[in-house]
């Protein structure tokens, strides 16, 4: 279970300090529209100053107060904007806390990820429960889960092509018509391996229960301190999934071949850049870590019971 950081301490800054919330939405998800609409009403009606990235603006008929483009969700650098806010509320599913993640880690503002369908294992309140979670929120009733982020490099030549931060994983594959590559990779600047695969994933903990997770991956308490290197479908029966400390650095680069071959760098499975031979990937953990708001009574092991049906007769 993540450690629980003391009540106390969360009212000292929190009881009746909420003045204002950012609301990041999915709005692909059926219902958002009506969604979001309650939402933003029960915020106005506490007096709590609602500021809306453009998709969500968009959908209230309003002009956009967050800054959510490429820039503010793959790099480091934190949105001005956010910065005033207290809280970003995540409004749709897993997809949208991660995308909230990378924009609000870098901030120091928490997440509070509320359910409108889906799986939901990062969430913690359903839609219909969205009021009296807020309204714990402002009394300080909760308590702050911090997960570990990765940041990810690209580099070619030298040059710094692309970097992101994610909440799940990195993960480097070959493109659909390119013939199997060769990946070469490094732990903390010492060979690890050479060999033919799909690609690789490198993880965090929260990582562990995603894409790692379907690949044969083992699954890591979120408080664990470590990266997980899962190779995909490697050619070869010895190679395994590998759990490394949290100071280890990987690098993987994809390696020349007679035959062209491409690949591409995906980071929660939301942003991404292609990837040419001689390219090195860098992954490690982020200087930042993201807040996620919890309740009592809410627990890592518990979700994995009610998840993913741990004891149930199939």
């Amino acid at each position: 279970m993540s450690r629980q950081v003391p009540l106390k301490a969360m009212r000292y800054k929190w009881v009746n300090a909420v003045q204002r919330v950012g609301i990041l939405v999915a709005s692909h998800k059926e219902g958002i529209e009506e969604a979001l609409k309650r939402l933003v009403e029960t915020l106005e009606r506490w007096g709590i100053n609602v500021q809306l990235p453009p998709e969500a603006a968009n959908l209230m008929g309003r002009s956009p107060s967050i800054s959510t483009d490429s820039t503010d969700l793959t790099v480091s650098t934190p949105s001005l904007q956010l910065t005033d806010a207290d809280l970003l509320i995540a409004l749709g599913g897993d997809g949208c806390v991660l995308s909230a993640a990378r924009l609000a880690a870098p901030c120091g503002v928490p997440v509070l990820g509320v359910r409108l369908g889906g799986f939901g294992f990062l969430t913690e309140a359903e839609l219909e429960n969205a009021e009296q979670a807020i309204a714990k929120v402002r009394s300080g009733d909760f308590w702050l889960d911090e997960r570990t982020m990765l940041q990810a490099h690209l580099h070619r030549n030298q040059t710094l092509l692309w970097s992101a931060i994610g909440l799940n994983d990195a993960v480097i594959l070959k493109s659909p018509l390119s013939p199997l590559p060769y990946w070469e990779i490094y732990v903390s600047d010492e060979l690890l391996a050479r060999y033919p695969a799909d690609g690789i994933t490198i993880a965090t903990p929260t990582g562990s229960t995603a894409y790692t997770l379907s690949a044969g991956g083992p699954i890591l308490a979120p408080d664990v301190q470590a990266l997980l290197l899962v190779p995909m479908y490697a050619h070869t029966l010895t190679l395994r999934p590998l759990v490394l400390p949290s100071q280890a650095t990987v690098k993987v680069r994809l390696l020349p071949q007679r035959r062209p071959v491409e690949g591409e760098i995906t980071v929660d499975g939301q942003i991404g850049h292609p990837v040419q031979p001689g390219d090195w990937l860098t992954v490690g953990f982020a200087p930042h870590k993201v807040k996620i708001v919890r309740f009592a009574g809410s627990s890592f092991f518990e979700r994995l019971r009610f998840k993913l049906r741990w004891g149930e007769r199939q």
